[in-house]
Formats: C-alpha cells, sequence, structure tokens
C-alpha cells in the first residue's frame, strides 16, 4: 500500500502479549505487512505465527479456541494435540518443577507454522537470553520451536532449552521490546510494550512467586524504558493493560477490550505517518 519498510518489535509480557494480535489487526486493515519482525518471549510466540504468514483474525480465532476456558483448553492440549502430562513437565529433584517450554510452544502454535526460523514468510528474528553467556541471543535460523521455546523461558516457571551447550531464559531478561532488531534496512519502526508492572498482592501479602515475577517485571520495565531513551522507536505502544497479571490467559475478551485504545492510537499514528510520506512525495 505504502511501500514503507516497516520493522516491527513484540515484547514480552505473558497474557498481556495477547495485546499483541489486535495490534497486528492494523496492520492487515491498513493493507501492510512489515518487512521484519521481531519477537521477545510472547511477543516471539504471536510474532511466529504471523511472520509465517497467518493473518490477525486467524490467529485471534486460534487464541479463542485455545484460550475461550480452561476446560477447552484442557480438551485441546491432552485431546487434540495428543499431548501427556510427562511431556509438558520437567522435574529436576524437589527444588526444581518447571513447565517445558519447547513443548508448550509446540502445543500452542497453530498447524503450518514452518519448522526453521529462515522458513517464514516475513524475515522474523526471536530474542532470548543465553544464561550462561549473561548476554541476549538473537535466532534468526534454526528450529523456530526451540528458539521460541528459549524466548518464553521464564526464570522459575518455563524451563528453556540448552542450545549449543548453554541453558537459555526469557528474552526479556536482555531486551523486553527489542526494537533495535527491526531497525536495519527500515523506514519505519513500531514497537508493542506489554511488559506491565507488579500488581497489588492477592492477600494480605505477596506472595514469594508474586515478588520473583514482580520484580522481574521492574527490571523488564527498567531495561526497556532505558533502550527507549537512548533510540526510540518512531511509533512506541503500550497498551493499558495494568489491570492483567501475568497469567490472565483465559481473559482473553477482557485484554482484547482493554487493548482497544491501544489498538486505535496504531492505526492513527501509522496512518498518519503514511498520509504525509505519501503527499511528501507526490
Amino acid at each position: 500500500m505504502s511501500g514503507l519498510k516497516i520493522g516491527l518489535a513484540l515484547g514480552g509480557g505473558s497474557a498481556r502479549g495477547l495485546a499483541h494480535i489486535p495490534m497486528l489487526e492494523v496492520f492487515d486493515e491498513l493493507g501492510l505487512k512489515p518487512s521484519v519482525i521481531a519477537g521477545c518471549s510472547i511477543g516471539s510466540l504471536i510474532g511466529s505465527a504471523y511472520a509465517s504468514g497467518m493473518s490477525a483474525r486467524d490467529i485471534r480465532d486460534h487464541a479463542e479456541l485455545l484460550l475461550n476456558n480452561r476446560i477447552d483448553a484442557f480438551r485441546y492440549v491432552f485431546g487434540a494435540k495428543r499431548a501427556r502430562l510427562r511431556d509438558l513437565l520437567a522435574l529436576r529433584g524437589l527444588a526444581s518443577f518447571h513447565v517445558q517450554g519447547e513443548k508448550l510452544v509446540e502445543l500452542a502454535l497453530p498447524e503450518g507454522v514452518p519448522a526453521l526460523i529462515e522458513h517464514t514468510r516475513i524475515p522474523f528474528k526471536v530474542i532470548a537470553t543465553d544464561y550462561d553467556a549473561m548476554e541476549e541471543r538473537v535466532f534468526v535460523t534454526g528450529p523456530l520451536v526451540r528458539a521460541v521455546g528459549a524466548s518464553i523461558a521464564i526464570p522459575g516457571v518455563i524451563l528453556g532449552p540448552t542450545i549449543d551447550g548453554h541453558v537459555h531464559v526469557d528474552g526479556g531478561v536482555t531486551n523486553p521490546v527489542p526494537f533495535d532488531h527491526v531497525r536495519h534496512g527500515t523506514d519505519l519502526v513500531v514497537a508493542v510494550d506489554v511488559t506491565g508492572r507488579p500488581r497489588p498482592p492477592v492477600r494480605l501479602h505477596h506472595s514469594n512467586m508474586e515478588l520473583a515475577i514482580g520484580s522481574l517485571l521492574i527490571m523488564f520495565h527498567q531495561v526497556a524504558e532505558l533502550r527507549r531513551r537512548l533510540t526510540p522507536p518512531d511509533i512506541y505502544v503500550a497498551p493499558p493493560l495494568l489491570a492483567f497479571s501475568g497469567g490472565d490467559f483465559f481473559k482473553l475478551k477482557e485484554l482484547f477490550a482493554a487493548a482497544q485504545p491501544a489498538k486505535d492510537q496504531l492505526k492513527r499514528e501509522l496512518d498518519s505517518i503514511i498520509t504525509k510520506r505519501l503527499t511528501a512525495s507526490n
């Protein structure tokens, strides 16, 4: 439509990342396709489906099928997908109980997603953190499920794969909103930030898990804000999702409704920039 080369970055935020889906709908509604996508954590999960050629509407339909309610999700995973509980969970002693990241991604992704990152229709970058090297890791080739499994590996909750002999954890630890990886060769950089922040305690005091996850969110927010100040993207959208926790996967309709103002904002800003640039070129 516009001839603009758009780089799109989809950040991490657990369940809040479902708000990426309405943002992707903006591109479809405007007849746009990003030239490159970078995804971190759940942004890598949703981004991989979109980069593979799925429409945002199809991704929404798949999410609604999977996350309509807990009973339907259970039937889908252990019925239609024929998953076994022992394959999904990892137990490495009494002090180490995790969900297998790769298996979780395999169950969550729809059919038709390519096996290799380099075979996606839109160039795609998966952001993870190399725990042993203490640095960001960017995957642009290799098994897609493995890379996304590393990117979503929330420490203490989801077990990431060992790649090249190194343990990998959530990409948000090093780059929660990876817009710097879609800047090269593009005319316009769009970043969607769903990192969120800690919520008030469910009971009188925060649980250990609430404190651990909340501390990660503080770190994600600080890292994202610092990177934004250093090299700001052209459009930065942060849907108002403070009412939701990282575990609210079954509040899909409420999340989509809360993301609507941000969707409208993104549509206005993209449309305005495209109109201005088309006018300037004529």
